[in-house]
């Protein structure tokens, strides 16, 4: 309640001194970090504050029809009085994007970043949440704030990452339920809001990667569980779920292109025991020099070196876990 109180005070004081914003999201943008950002700016539009939207190096194909709801620019160069950062819990995550010495930043995300979280004058931070988005919605209940294409953008980023709700808990349908009791709204239009935006070379370059994976495919086997470990240069996280279908219980892929990038899944029945990735990929952070988070049964973590270093860390820490069931 203080993060509200504080951001409520600063915004008032931001509009009598007429402050401009930077909004930021981390590279490959999914829905969660672009609508937030896209809700919040609509937001800021309402009270009269200029504002920007920068994402880092990319958009995820799953983002891209959000696009229409508002400008972005890629590793924008920030001249802003004021900074918010949505949905990234670490600086690595907005490398090439520079932030200034000198400007106010807020932090709103639902990751909990221990080992280099980032310096921020305002932090709006739940992981009880499962997503940002759910986060900006109940700032705008206690802002006074409705917007129907903010809740649309909003919807989108609590969809996807909840991966269609399988993640999803009690606040985040309480969510959910407040907005569409409010507005009327068809869920299924929210759904094709974020169908991945694709094109034949992009399939194609899919349908490689994911072939690529599985030749390179290496295969553990711990009692009667089955780690499925890979590389690639991209697609990492379509490669995990295409190893799930296949049969393993979990799976892991990293790439080297572009620094170190690593992407894990893990089937249902293993998260109901406790499994939990995105605590293990916290652990792998310091190990690629970067960051790592994320859900129990989907976790991922980008950095700039030692990647088979940290894939046999994470392979260790779940073969153990593996070991201990019973």
């Amino acid at each position: 309640m203080q993060g509200k109180i504080k951001l409520k005070r600063f915004l008032n004081k931001a509009k009598k001194n007429n402050y401009s914003f930077m909004l930021l999201c981390h590279h490959n943008a999914d829905p969660d970090s672009l609508g937030s950002a896209i809700a919040f700016s609509r937001y800021l539009t309402s009270m009269g504050l200029k504002n920007r939207i920068g994402v880092a190096q990319s958009i995820s194909s799953y983002a891209k029809r959000l696009l229409q709801f508002a400008e972005v620019e890629k590793n924008p160069k920030v001249e802003e009085d004021v900074i918010i950062i949505f949905d990234t819990s670490s600086l690595e995550q907005l490398d090439p994007i520079n932030l200034p010495e000198g400007k106010i930043v807020i932090v709103i995300d639902h990751h909990v970043e221990k080992e280099n979280p980032i310096k921020a004058d305002i932090k709006i931070v739940d992981s009880s949440r499962t997503s940002t988005a759910e986060i900006v919605w109940d700032l705008f209940k206690y802002l006074g704030f409705r917007d129907e294409m903010s809740v649309r953008a909003i919807l989108a980023g609590i969809i996807t990452d909840t991966a269609n709700f399988r993640y999803a808990n009690v606040k985040t349908f309480k969510t959910v339920s407040e907005i569409l009791k409010m507005f009327e709204i068809q869920m299924g239009e929210i759904y094709n809001l974020v169908v991945p935006v694709t094109d034949e070379n992009i399939d194609q370059a899919k349908r490689m990667a994911i072939l690529k994976a599985c030749q390179r495919m290496e295969i553990k086997k711990v009692k009667n569980y089955i780690i499925a470990i890979s590389k690639v240069s991209s697609y990492e996280s379509l490669a995990c779920k295409t190893f799930l279908q296949l049969g393993a219980d979990v799976a892991i892929v990293g790439s080297e292109k572009n620094g170190v990038r690593i992407s894990s899944r893990a089937k249902e029945h293993l998260i109901k025991k406790g499994l939990h990735l995105g605590k293990i990929m916290e652990k792998v952070g310091p190990i690629i020099d970067g960051s790592g988070g994320g859900h129990s049964g989907a976790a991922g973590a980008n950095g700039k070196k030692n990647l088979d270093e940290a894939v046999k860390f994470l392979v260790k820490e779940i073969e153990t876990f593996l070991k201990n069931l019973g």
